[in-house]
């Protein structure tokens, strides 16, 4: 009998045992799934750099942009505008002086009519910004931070004197369909000063940078979406790995002759890479209006971004 109770003991404390460690195991799945936390509807921290995107290596499976599908609030918008469906772009100043590194501040008003501290992540941040001369010869993208009560801030660099346009281009659920929208707005921002104007360069499909050789194809046209290709090469070689650039391997934008409209494009990732191995950037764009366009291609390499521009005739 005393072994039968010992045995009984036993069993009772094997029993115990596994159950706290079930337990535990259970409250660590718990903690993870918090530390996993969705972006889809984050609060910006007090000075929070807002990209998401990673550097890692060009690897297999992880060409296309992540996250769920976000279309655009307004299809054929050309970011002229400075508020579109209730959200609108409000910056703190319209001049700033040539030749002087500043802080550029701003925020976004929502349907609300107070300031927006929710967006929905889109291509690894929460919002993109950028600074381009009306004579599309200066551009800019730049990194924003926001702090928690909305304000977003940018570290402008010192810029020559001339007529600008500031754009942003970010995503918030839908209130009424739940289906996340992506939105292109911008505002004009004046450096005073005696600027030189620049002449557009001619149409052309090729373009370098850094020592970089690049080869754009594809058709581009009006009013629907065009599929780009860039092929890049170094030394007469295609260059075989790029770093992931905001949420693509590719970030293509383009501004009209003129006017500054602007066309937003989506990267797609790689094409098939033939004998080679190393298959074109792919992009999606869409022009919004006929005429020239300066198309502004950025990749990373090794850890730096590289900088190539195009001018396209769009029929």
């Amino acid at each position: 009998m005393p072994m039968s109770v010992s045995s009984s003991l036993r069993r009772a404390l094997v029993l115990a045992v596994a159950a706290c460690v079930l337990a535990a195991c259970g409250h660590s799945s718990g903690a993870k799934s918090v530390s996993g936390m969705d972006m889809k509807g984050m609060d910006g921290a007090n000075g929070m750099n807002m990209n998401m995107g990673g550097s890692g290596d060009d690897m297999p499976g992880m060409a296309e942009p992540s996250g769920p599908k976000i279309v655009a609030a307004a299809a054929s918008d050309n970011g002229l505008h400075g508020a579109v469906g209730g959200y609108s772009y409000v910056a703190d100043a319209s001049t700033v002086a040539a030749g002087s590194a500043v802080p550029f501040t701003f925020h976004i008003n929502g349907p609300s009519g107070k300031a927006v501290t929710r967006f929905q992540p889109y291509e690894g941040q929460l919002l993109v910004f950028y600074v381009v001369r009306t004579d599309l010869g200066d551009f800019r993208q730049l990194t924003a931070s926001m702090r928690a009560d909305g304000t977003w801030t940018v570290p402008l660099p010192a810029l020559p004197a001339g007529s600008y346009r500031t754009y942003i281009t970010f995503a918030a659920p839908d209130s009424s369909a739940g289906t996340p929208l992506s939105y292109s707005l911008s505002q004009p921002l004046t450096v005073p000063g005696s600027a030189a104007g620049v002449t557009l360069p001619a149409a052309s499909d090729t373009a370098t940078a850094d020592g970089y050789a690049l080869r754009l194809t594809g058709s581009p046209h009006q009013g629907g979406e065009t599929g780009l290709g860039v092929a890049v090469t170094k030394d007469g070689k295609p260059v075989q790995q790029f770093d992931r650039l905001l949420d693509g391997y590719a970030h293509l934008t383009a501004f009209h002759s003129g006017d500054a409209a602007f066309a937003r494009a989506l990267s797609t990732g790689r094409s098939a890479g033939g004998a080679s191995g190393a298959g074109a950037l792919t992009a999606q764009i869409l022009f919004p209006e006929p005429g020239a366009w300066r198309l502004f291609v950025q990749f990373q390499t090794s850890g730096v971004v590289h900088t190539a521009a195009f001018t396209v005739e769009v029929p």
